[in-house]
């Protein structure tokens, strides 16, 4: 993994984006190193991650510190100034010790402090970029940091001491949002030298006081985790095929007939197929359906994928979609009472096949979904390849897994 930073390219934004303010032209600084990071797909992808940058502005009585972080909807490859919506910093840091809101309280308690009414939801971690103290923090789903981000935690833990000693905060999984925030500020306030924090089963947060220092430090523990999953002969599969999706059009053609009877795709259905032969094999198959290798993907693509060979007839294929429907509901039953307020079924439609002997196919209400949930199936194989063969590939528990997919704010949205 190579640092993409080009200084020409850096200035030459700024330039552009800054007004020859110095708040601006750190925000433009931000949105160079956010696209460097969403632009690479072993980074973050479709929305993945987050980043911010704290400036001083003046809001009309002197100069405040301002907060700009990722604002929900945007996506970090094509970000642009606006999706880093600025909100007022020193009212959020007495949410350290206060009372803990709800997940909907605290998307109010944001917004009453943005710069701009009609912004974009600040992230669901916009606390935790608030209370690290570096000017620059960056935060992704990292192909590499996920393959060993979802050993056993001892076995993490063991391997992120090795690679990194005290430069990193190990932090055991903990809920996105305002436990993550006030777990990982507390985390570095005890370890104040450290300029990075490793989230077990998530991600990776790097920080700095310059953008280009916080985006290399980035980029170089993934470079770490990616030599020492080479040198473990657990390298990741690489993202490519010379194989046709032609070889699976007779099951796309069945599975759309018989996805389009469901309500769920009564506007359409689309599905992407990607040829996969290398990770089409029953021991990455299996262990994927363990989960997803990071939270905010089994919003899309759910816990587990629909199983089919690349030579399944109709039958078959009814038989599977039957069996699916069956395990989800058994799935919602199960966990349902985990949360305090009963929650809405979600559809029981898969949004990704697993086809053996040929890979994978993103399902979708329209193309762009269909190719993000591919996208994301592909991403979720190579990783589950590289950790099975590192050990064992240890998702999120299915408990934790349904509290994200059935999580307050997305449930509000229903409601």
């Amino acid at each position: 993994m190579d640092s993409r930073w080009i200084e020409e390219e850096a200035a030459a934004l700024t330039s552009r984006l800054s007004n020859q303010s110095d708040a601006d032209a750190l925000l433009a600084l931000r949105v160079y190193t956010s696209r460097l990071i969403g632009q690479d797909p072993e980074l973050a992808m479709h929305g993945g991650g987050n980043t911010s940058v704290k400036v001083m502005r003046d809001l009309g009585n002197g100069p405040e510190a301002v907060l700009h972080v990722k604002g929900s909807g945007w996506d970090l490859a094509t970000i642009e100034p606006a999706g880093l919506p600025g909100l007022r910093l020193a009212p959020l840091y007495p949410l350290l010790d206060g009372t803990r809101p709800s997940d909907t309280e605290m998307v109010r308690i944001l917004r009453g402090y943005l710069l701009n009414a009609a912004a974009p939801n600040p992230s669901v971690e916009t606390l935790l970029h608030a209370f690290l103290p570096a000017r620059f923090v960056e935060h992704g789903h990292a192909s590499a940091v996920l393959a060993i981000a979802n050993q056993p935690e001892e076995e993490q833990r063991r391997i992120v001491r090795e690679l990194f000693g005290s430069s990193i905060v190990f932090l055991s999984y903990v809920f996105p949002g305002f436990d993550l925030s006030v777990a990982g500020a507390r985390a570095q306030a005890d370890h104040p030298a450290a300029t990075a924090m490793w989230l077990a089963n998530h991600g990776l947060f790097t920080w700095g006081d310059s953008a280009r220092d916080s985006y290399q430090r980035f980029i170089e523990i993934v470079s770490k985790c990616e030599e020492y999953l080479a040198q473990a002969g657990a390298t990741l599969p690489i993202n490519s095929t010379t194989e046709e999706a032609g070889g699976c059009a007779s099951l796309c053609e069945k599975l759309t007939e018989l996805l389009s009877e469901l309500p769920t795709f009564s506007d359409g259905v689309f599905l992407d197929p990607r040829p996969l032969p290398v990770l089409a094999n029953s021991t990455t198959l299996d262990a994927a359906q363990r989960g997803t290798v990071t939270p905010d993907h089994v919003i899309r693509i759910k816990p587990f994928a629909l199983r089919l060979h690349v030579t399944s007839q109709e039958r078959t294929i009814t038989e599977a979609l039957e069996q699916f429907t069956e395990a989800y509901r058994a799935y919602f039953e199960a966990h349902r009472d985990l949360l305090p307020v009963t929650p809405i079924m979600l559809d029981t439609a898969p949004r990704v096949v697993h086809v053996a002997d040929f890979g994978v196919i993103g399902i979708g209400r329209s193309a762009a979904e269909a190719s993000i949930n591919a996208d994301l199936a592909v991403q979720n194989l190579r990783v589950v390849h590289s950790a099975e063969s590192l050990g064992r590939y240890t998702p999120l528990s299915r408990d934790e897994q349904f509290r994200i997919e059935y999580w307050e704010l997305e449930q509000a949205k229903l409601r």
